[in-house]
């Protein structure tokens, strides 16, 4: 046999044996109906339609297991994003977990196989960035969904990521009630901080011996949300150059631009990659370094703002306004 046809006939093994997990009888099915099932959630890639209150939810996203654990479910696997935490669980969702230890998936793409033999029948990819290619192979699994329409890669609010988690498992009140609770506490935060509003704050990461660009979120970014919730606006040349992107990478040769923030913050992960910052050339001659206007975000509150979920937001409104409030000119 050929190349090529041992390559289309093994395809056609896979996507049998896709299907075949998919319609298979489980012994833990849920039942056949319920109260708002099925459920149509609407995304980027068209209409999922849930037929059934889902038990066995694989959390594909990379950071989509806070939203599924806030509304009651616990996944039967997760996926890994940084910080090595027990079950890729973070300190502010591990008690949702209730004492279970979902299976970690790769921060690398994950096999079709690996998802099929998790028998799911739900499968949340808001934070995946999948092509539609992948998101096709995957819904022959199970029901799948991705972030809503609008929104780049890796780039859509909490809001909308629990609002369409809570939709695919029939509890979208309950979401819309975590919304609007958390919402509360960022107007309550920005009453107290007024000297927020306007001020441009640039927020950025620089990996680990990596002397020659830094990088910089856009406002597309969760991170970069966060901040934009409590007043503060975006260095508009940043948002230019990240484009459809999160994120624009910068030369360091133009790490000056820097300076027409108000406000620096490094999200950073580990004390090599703070002193890889703090070694740029030219990091130490900055306007805002001299002025005590940047500072460094490490360890969990880098995860909160990097998760930046209805579970880790209230975590970094606890610690961070002050620090910002702190370092602010007058």
């Amino acid at each position: 046999m050929s190349v090529a046809r041992r390559v289309v006939a093994g395809v056609v093994v896979l996507l049998a044996v896709l299907t075949a997990c998919a319609q298979a009888p489980r012994g833990d099915a849920p039942p056949t109906s319920a109260p708002g099932f099925p459920a149509t959630v609407a995304h980027k890639f068209g209409v999922t339609t849930v037929p059934a209150p889902p038990r066995r939810v694989v959390s594909l996203g990379y950071t989509d297991q806070d939203a599924i654990l806030a509304l009651g479910v616990v996944p039967v696997a997760v996926r890994e994003f940084f910080g090595g935490q027990p079950s890729a669980t973070w300190p502010w969702a591990r008690p949702l977990l209730r004492g279970a230890t979902p299976e970690v998936l790769p921060l690398a793409e994950v096999s079709v196989e690996k998802v099929a033999a998790l028998r799911p029948d739900l499968i949340v990819a808001v934070s995946a960035g999948l092509t539609r290619e992948r998101y096709q192979t995957y819904s022959r699994i199970a029901p799948t969904i991705v972030q809503p329409a609008g929104y780049v890669d890796h780039g859509t609010p909490w809001q909308e990521t629990t609002r369409i988690v809570g939709a695919a498992l029939g509890r979208g009140a309950e979401a819309e009630r975590l919304v609007t609770g958390l919402e509360a506490r960022f107007a309550e935060v920005r009453s107290r901080h007024p000297a927020f509003a306007g001020k441009h704050l640039a927020t950025g990461r620089v990996y680990v011996g990596d002397r020659g660009q830094y990088m910089v979120w856009s406002s597309q970014d969760p991170r970069a949300r966060f901040f934009s919730a409590l007043g503060f606006v975006p260095i508009p040349d940043f948002d230019q150059r990240a484009g459809s992107r999160f994120y624009a990478d910068i030369s360091v040769e133009l790490l000056s631009l820097l300076d027409t923030a108000d406000l620096v913050v490094w999200i950073t992960s580990g004390e090599a990659e703070r002193a890889s910052i703090a070694g740029l050339p030219g990091y130490a001659a900055l306007r805002t370094v001299r002025d005590g206007r940047s500072m460094f975000v490490g360890d969990e509150m880098s995860g909160a703002l990097s998760f930046s979920s209805v579970l880790s937001l209230p975590r970094a409104l606890d610690v961070l306004p002050a620090e910002l409030a702190a370092r602010l000119p007058g």
